[in-house]
């Protein structure tokens, strides 16, 4: 299993306006709920998450990490060492997270730029 990111765009997500309100908050919480997973070393429960984070990275067209957490998923079916499926989970989420900060920032500077002005 190969999870290098050579392509820093590679993990970039572009969000439709008509998602963006529910996208963010619900990908934190399945982030948060994978984490828990691999600290548990419960390797079913981390094929469930990975499926779920999938589904939606295909909505938004994140395809290097639909990729990435399908390579990780079709190595837990075929029998895979633990300890390797714990460890590219691991590499997946610090990559699903530099996304989602990536998002975060530009959410957060389209927010400013729609802001009023404080009164003097």
């Amino acid at each position: 299993m190969d999870l290098t990111v050579t392509d820093p765009r590679a993990t970039s997500i572009v969000i439709p306006a008509a998602i963006r309100e529910v996208f963010l908050p619900a990908m934190r919480s399945d982030q948060r709920r994978l984490a828990t997973a691999v600290r548990l070393q419960r390797l079913d429960l981390i094929q469930q998450m990975l499926h779920r984070i999938r589904g939606a990275l295909m909505i938004v067209s994140a395809y290097h990490l639909v990729d990435t957490a399908w390579v990780i998923e079709d190595a837990i079916t075929k029998g895979a060492a633990p300890e390797t499926c714990l460890e590219f989970t691991g590499r997946f989420l610090a990559m699903l997270d530099s996304a989602l900060l990536g998002l975060e920032t530009t959410e957060r500077q389209r927010s400013d730029a729609c802001s009023p002005l404080p009164s003097a």
